[in-house]
Parts: structure tokens; sequence; C-alpha cells
């Protein structure tokens, strides 16, 4: 035996025998050789944590990169000028009404202009989540979102209800980027 090997062990064994029993570490049971398979053994082990560690921070980036796409698809972009757009907007819809409102009958032309029309609303609807609200016929409530431009008393009428629409609603990706603008017929005070 190696005596450097022989003092250690005293050396060790007179540190745990000057404390309490209660106290004591136990000598080690592992020879050199199954010392070194469980560091090897610990050392795959680390290897893997250190691996599984990066995976998770990959998903994690990942996870916040989509987050951050899927919020600036639904929010409208900076350059986007939204009062051109609902000037836009607001002149397709008026052109559809002008059409509607003709007298002259459906010729060709009109139904020309109307099928460019619709397709010009379509066309901004879907393509770029434009939404143009008319509000002609529905019920008033005030707590809409609405500039009311005057009310009519209309005795044919029992609730409050939009007569006619002046200004539609514009929405731009969800978010309201003009207010209506509308004439509201209320029954008359009784």
């Amino acid at each position: 035996m190696n005596p450097r090997h022989t003092r250690d062990r005293l050396t060790g064994w007179y540190r745990q025998w000057k404390h309490p029993r209660e106290f004591r570490i136990a000598p080690e049971r592992l020879d050199a050789d199954q010392r070194e398979r469980i560091v090897g053994h610990l050392a795959v082990l680390d290897t893997a944590l250190a691996d599984l560690a990066s995976a998770h921070a990959d998903i994690a980036t990942a996870r916040a990169a989509a987050r951050r796409s899927a919020a600036s698809a639904s929010a409208p972009p900076e350059n986007v000028d939204t009062a051109r757009l609902a000037e836009a907007a607001t002149g397709v819809w008026k052109a559809g009404r002008k059409l509607e409102q003709q007298d002259d009958g459906p010729g060709r032309t009109s139904r020309q202009i109307g099928r460019s029309v619709r397709t010009a609303r379509q066309a901004l609807q879907e393509g770029i989540e434009l939404r143009i609200q008319d509000h002609d016929g529905d019920d008033y409530d005030p707590g809409l979102s609405l500039k009311v431009l005057s009310f009519e008393d209309d005795p044919a009428l029992t609730r409050e209800v939009v007569l006619e629409t002046f200004l539609p609603s514009v929405y731009f990706r969800g978010r309201r980027i003009q207010m209506g603008e509308v004439v509201v017929g209320r029954p008359p005070l009784q």
C-alpha cells in the first residue's frame, strides 16, 4: 500500500473520530474505477442537460417570435395612412349607394359599374381587412360609437332607429378608423 494513501486514510479517520458519532461521515466504499465510471456518467448527464436547456431556450425563442409575428399581423402597420384609407372606403361606399338609388333602371353601364364597386369593396374587406359598416335601419343605442347629426321625430316609429347614414363606420383590422355619422329617427315624446 502507498504510504501517502495510508496516511490520508488515517487523517480522514482521525477527523471523523474527533466528532460525535452522529456527525461522522462513513468512509467511501467505492474504488477508483467505480468513481471514474460515475464521473463519466455524470459528464454524459451534464451534456444531456445542457442540450435539453438549449432546446428549451430555442423553443421559448420560437414561441416569442410567433407571438410577436401574430401581434404585428393584427396591429396596423405604422406606415399606413388610416385617414386616406377611410376616405377611400367612404368613396367606394358612396359610389355603391348612388348606384342603388338610380331611378333610370339598371342599364348595362350601371351594372358594370356596380360590379366594379362590389369587387373593390370585397377586395378591401378580404385583402387588407377593411370593413365598411352602413347603419341604415339599425336600432340606435346611445352607447354605440356613432356621431348623431340630428334626431327626427317620426310617429310611425316605436323605437329609435338609424334613418340615414351620412358617413359609414370604417374598421381597419378590427380597429375603428372612422366614426359613422347618422340621422336617428325616434317616436315623438308624449
